[in-house]
């Protein structure tokens, strides 16, 4: 898939896609419906199917507290969307000077000047331009005035209501990891490099590698059943805890540390997708590191017996 930053230069051969437009923060079922209808309309118009994306994520752009809100990684975002189809992403930055941009110049210096669109597909609620004025309606207006075509996806439901990302981020805020996959259409994913840390798991004969969230969303602290991919593409069965480790004084920024149950190959600065499976407790303190390690043991217990039954 090719990523285009500078779409005020667009190539070409790049233009007069159907392009989908959107945040797709988690690639979900919602999303990919989008997605599933702008490469079917670039197949039948024999053109590239195109996505226009937004770095930072427009919510972490206007928020005051700094709230991390991503479901996935851009690097996991990329590999859905390609995996899916899309031949090109049009990464747009959002700063200041976008955010001010009026829906109407949007339309206009945008999607019919710069990229020349042959038509756009969008979600049914999506808004656009300075303060969101633009609205599905006011862009298939002016999509009549342009002449291209507009699709705005009808809402994706299962019994729980509509699919969102905000739904998703609520299921997972309690541990519903499995709920959450139903809603994602794949398991739930964290992806990080491995970095060095206090290797106190290792003197307690529990080695984690550990992984910083940064600017992912953080589910529910506490300990999970996992399956952890490495560089070399294999899953291995793990246990993973989620949190500020309160045992051991950890600190207040959030780690996702993995302990793998049948390997013990160095991972520092690799790049590691852990798969959550399934909730098993929360974070919690203990009074010693024997109630702590006692505990994990217990813990890896369950979790293989999650993973053995395919939970």
């Amino acid at each position: 898939m090719r990523i285009i930053r500078d779409f005020q230069s667009c190539p070409p051969e790049s233009q007069g896609a159907v392009v989908a437009l959107g945040n797709f923060d988690g690639v979900h079922k919602g999303h990919q419906e989008i997605l599933d209808q702008c490469i079917a309309a670039a197949r039948a118009y024999k053109v590239p199917a195109a996505v226009m994306t937004f770095e930072p994520h427009p919510r972490e752009f206007f928020s005051k507290t700094h709230e991390r809100l991503r479901l996935c990684s851009f690097r996991r975002k990329v590999a859905l969307m390609e995996e899916m189809g899309i031949d090109t992403m049009f990464l747009v930055r959002f700063n200041r000077q976008f955010s001010s941009l009026s829906a109407a110049n949007f339309v206009d210096e945008v999607l019919h000047q710069q990229l020349a669109v042959k038509h756009v597909v969008t979600g049914y609620n999506f808004a656009f331009g300075k303060n969101r004025t633009g609205t599905t309606d006011y862009l298939e207006t002016r999509a009549h005035e342009f002449e291209f075509g507009f699709t705005a996806c009808p809402p994706v439901q299962d019994d729980g209501g509509v699919i969102s990302s905000s739904a998703i981020r609520h299921l997972l805020a309690g541990g519903e990891v499995k709920k959450a996959a139903s809603l994602l259409g794949r398991p739930y994913v964290m992806e990080g490099r491995v970095r060095r840390g206090h290797q106190r798991g290792r003197s307690i004969g529990f080695p984690t590698a550990n992984i910083s969230l940064n600017r992912l969303f953080k589910p529910r602290f506490g300990v999970y059943a996992v399956r952890a991919t490495i560089n070399d593409g294999k899953a291995y069965d793990a246990i993973a805890n989620i949190g500020v480790k309160p045992t051991v004084g950890g600190g207040e920024q959030p780690l996702l540390e993995v302990h793998f149950f049948d390997t013990s190959q160095e991972m520092y600065g690799k790049i590691i997708q852990v798969t959550a499976i399934d909730f098993i407790r929360d974070e919690r303190k203990f009074d010693s590191l024997e109630a702590l390690k006692a505990q994990i043991g217990m813990d890896c217990i369950k979790a293989r017996g999650m993973l053995y039954a395919g939970a």
